[in-house]
């Protein structure tokens, strides 16, 4: 085995654990490969950026172009909304509309656009249902590659191999030249699905608990303001537990009444019970100030933190 062949087999196994374990970008990585492999001389700068022409590169954009004028426009939502009217009846129509649905949507967008479009659908789809996520977006996953491959444009592969084709002589694709054998794999494809490979994904339900899912209970305290707290008396904003601990008061309860997202005009009196939330060491220090007292709390759940006027939800920031 020749050196040339040792260096780049070491190239192309260093590239695969840099993209499996994702330690740094995926366009990253293919920039460093490309760099190192220009640097070493073992590719021509000709061919090191020759793909940067390549008419399958400004394909594959466009189609992300194409995929995201079909989400802002709005076609992609309605089709998504007859997908949940056809699923809410039970999992086994939402399964089957989504596939099949996903499917013939894929085959003319790019199947990763189209999978990411129609993620969040999905999931708000498992949550109406009360189902698994996992059972719909495996499906949802597997139906986008199965109908990516019935057309040309449907997956950027297919549009590869077709520059790599007419640069070889070999006469270019045409658009529907993948139907046959692709709808024979979308066909077997989505019988596995329905039958036996749903039955393999395995249940992953969302956490029920937020608070505990993400650790909340070290950041969270509840204290009574006795006689001889400083704070007693000053606004919520001037109060020394505000200014000197950084503590968020996000609740009062005075009187049996409680005041969610208290103002920071509000006057703290004597025997107010105080919801807080602060970092550890704080909640330390807390502890340690003369008029405070912590109010004995084992573990905070969810209900602990709702109210008439509040609740603990999740929410993604969107692009």
């Amino acid at each position: 085995m020749s050196l040339e062949i040792v260096v780049v087999l070491s190239i192309a196994v260093i590239s695969i654990i840099l993209f499996a374990t994702d330690k740094l970008r995926v366009d990253l990585v293919a920039l460093i490969i490309m760099s190192v492999l220009l640097l070493s001389g073992y590719v021509t700068p000709e061919d090191g950026i020759s793909g940067f022409s390549n008419t399958a590169t400004v394909t594959v954009g466009a189609m992300f172009i194409i995929s995201a004028a079909l989400f802002r426009t709005g076609a992609i939502n309605y089709i998504g909304r007859v997908l949940v009217r056809l699923g809410r009846r039970n999992f086994w129509y939402a399964l089957i509309s989504i596939v099949l649905g996903i499917g013939f949507i894929s085959a003319f967008i790019n199947n990763t656009a189209a999978v990411a479009i129609f993620m969040p659908i999905v999931l708000g789809l498992a949550r109406e249902i009360n189902t698994s996520p996992s059972k719909l977006l495996m499906p949802l996953s597997y139906a986008s590659m199965f109908g990516g491959s019935c057309t040309l444009i449907g997956t950027s592969t297919n549009i590869l191999v077709r520059s790599i084709a007419e640069r070889y002589g070999i006469p270019g694709f045409s658009m529907f030249e993948f139907a046959s054998m692709g709808l024979v794999f979308f066909f077997f494809g989505f019988l596995y699905m329905v039958t036996i490979g749903v039955r393999m994904i395995p249940e992953r339900t969302v956490a029920k608990d937020l608070t505990e899912d993400y650790n909340m209970n070290e950041y969270l305290a509840e204290i009574i303001l006795k006689e001889g707290a400083q704070s007693i008396g000053s606004t919520i904003a001037k109060s020394p537990l505000v200014e000197e601990l950084d503590i968020d008061i996000f609740e009062i309860t005075r009187g049996g009444r409680k005041r969610v997202l208290p103002a920071g005009n509000t006057i703290l009196r004597e025997d107010d019970i105080l919801k807080v939330r602060c970092n550890v060491e704080n909640i330390k220090k807390l502890q340690e100030r003369e008029g405070v007292v912590m109010k004995p709390h084992e573990r905070w759940k969810d209900e602990d933190l709702k109210s008439e006027d509040s609740t603990l939800v999740e929410a993604v920031i969107a692009p």
